[in-house]
């Protein structure tokens, strides 16, 4: 039988390209599964891989920043971990006592400009200057958000909030976009190395799927003659937010974050179509490239970080913020009570 194609990283030139390699399978029980064109072979090798080694695989791969989050994430003691989708989403602590300590609100390491030099990201940040997007179900938050200040000319957020945009996000934002979030646009980035001769990128690498949030940034009070007050919202701040955890949700099995090794990354785009129709098993093989990159390259998940946090007491998850972009939008206009 014919080997099954693999889309490979070579980091001697840092280029993709494709090449035949073996698929194999980690202990007796692997057996076939979809999407794999030839029979498994139980795997015989001397070599190993460990989830630490991923990060200096990143920086060969030029995904410096995914590099630099993941090396702060293992740096971190006593670990952390969200145990729930709610206590990753909200940065609560594993016992549900309280946030996250300080340090894991992480304001520093993704710049706005940076995400949106991916062309990707323009849509949705289009999405949020526009008034008709702005308001798609947000009416009741703007009041609730708002109303308070009703006896106000006028506020700056980021002034009343100190230019804190964890501060901003919990009080004032009532929008979102979301980016690569749905199982398709994941493949398109993944294994667009195949599809359209690209690559998986750093954007991926650090973020997976994220969203883009608006907050209210500048808000304008005006007295009605008729009881009731007009508020106007004339400018948004635009920002990223993102967990970052390796918290599965239960669905499924564990979350497949790729093959692995000391030199980068490893796609078949046919495993990952065969891994949706029977989701968790194709993704438990390990991949052996023929020719001069030969070396293994091993499944990872996001199992295999929470193995690591529990044998080594380290590990932390963190809420990643970038700066925040003010922009002047068509005003968005509602009538409240006195």
């Amino acid at each position: 039988m014919s080997a099954q194609k693999l889309s490979l990283y070579t980091p001697s030139n840092g280029e993709w390209r494709e090449q035949p390699g073996d698929i194999t399978y980690v202990n007796s029980k692997g057996g076939n599964f979809p999407g794999v064109v030839q029979d498994a072979q139980h795997l015989v090798t001397n070599e190993s891989f460990q989830v630490t080694e991923i990060p200096g695989a990143m920086s060969k791969m030029g995904w410096h920043r995914s590099a630099a989050l993941l090396r702060k994430w293992f740096a971190y003691s006593p670990k952390n971990q969200a145990m729930n989708l709610s206590q990753k989403r909200y940065g609560i602590n594993s016992d549900g006592s309280k946030a996250y300590r300080d340090d894991r609100f992480d304001t520093r390491s993704i710049m706005l400009d940076w995400v949106l030099s991916y062309p990707r990201t323009q849509a949705g940040f289009k999405n949020l200057q526009k008034t008709s997007y702005l308001t798609k179900g947000t009416s009741e938050k703007l009041v609730r958000t708002l109303y308070p200040y009703r006896d106000h000319d006028r506020i700056d957020t980021l002034e009343l909030m100190r230019g804190n945009v964890r501060a901003l996000h919990d009080n004032f934002q009532f929008q979102y976009a979301p980016v690569d979030t749905t199982a398709l646009e994941k493949a398109e980035q993944f294994f667009g190395a195949m599809l359209h001769h690209g690559k998986p990128d750093d954007l991926a690498g650090a973020l997976g799927g994220f969203a883009m949030y608006a907050a209210v940034a500048e808000a304008r009070f005006r007295p009605l003659r008729i009881s009731g007050i007009e508020i106007e919202v004339t400018k948004v701040a635009i920002y990223v937010k993102n967990p970052y955890s390796f918290f599965d949700d239960g669905k499924g099995g564990s979350q497949y974050l790729g093959h692995w090794n000391r030199d980068g990354i490893c796609l078949v785009p046919e495993g990952y179509v065969a891994q949706h129709a029977n989701w968790g098993n194709w993704s438990n093989y390990i991949i052996q490239p023929e020719g001069p990159y030969g070396r293994t390259f091993w499944p990872v998940h996001n199992s295999d970080f929470r193995r690591w946090q529990d044998a080594h007491n380290a590990g932390g998850d963190m809420i990643l913020f970038s700066d925040c972009r003010v922009v002047k939008i068509d005003p968005i206009r509602f009538r409240v009570r006195k």
